[in-house]
């Protein structure tokens, strides 16, 4: 008796466990790789890259730190790489040149990158990054977000976006002042 009621066990939950036929089992959304990242509010994780210069609200990254690169050059590309320290001079970091220093250190901590690739503008995200097909996935949701970057009349805007880029607002944004006029491209 002890057996057969084994038996009908094992085998009710074997046939519980099939899905049906044609039915695909449930699809399994992204998760972030770390929940001390999603922890850490997005603007301390954000910044943007000009060459292998990061500008960031975080005045705390360390020599060693992850930092996953958004290019937005001709064809958007995801470069791995490392904050090497604190950029101090213009040579690494052209957000430093004299006409454009005092504006851009108003806001931002500056950090040198060691970069797997040159990139020449891009969005960094420090720390843990939760890559997904089509891009990086800030939010959770399992979908990536939308980096855009465009020229205003002085300067760069970035942004991250979590829908249609340039439809309500941002996720995040930053400005990079070039210290001289540039034909704005930006849409409304």
């Amino acid at each position: 008796m002890v057996t057969r009621t084994l038996m009908l066990l094992v085998a009710a939950v074997s046939f519980g466990c099939r899905s049906e036929p044609g039915v695909s089992p449930p699809q399994q959304t992204a998760t972030p790789r770390s929940t001390t990242a999603q922890s850490i509010p997005l603007e301390m994780r954000v910044g943007w890259v000009a060459g292998s210069c990061l500008a960031t609200a975080n005045k705390t990254l360390t020599a060693g730190s992850t930092v996953t690169v958004v290019s937005m050059d001709d064809r958007s590309t995801i470069v791995d790489g490392r904050v090497i320290g604190a950029a101090t001079s213009d040579a690494t970091c052209p957000a430093l040149l004299q006409d454009r220093r005092k504006q851009n250190e108003s806001k931002w901590s500056f950090y040198e990158l060691k970069l797997a690739a040159s990139v020449d503008l891009g969005i960094g995200v420090t720390g843990d990054t939760n890559v997904v097909q089509g891009g990086i996935d800030l939010t959770g949701d399992g979908k990536p977000e939308t980096f855009t970057q465009c020229a205003t009349s002085e300067g760069v805007s970035f942004r991250i976006w979590d829908g249609t880029p340039y439809k309500g607002q941002p996720l995040w944004s930053g400005y990079y002042y070039l210290g001289y006029d540039a034909e704005a491209n930006c849409p409304p």
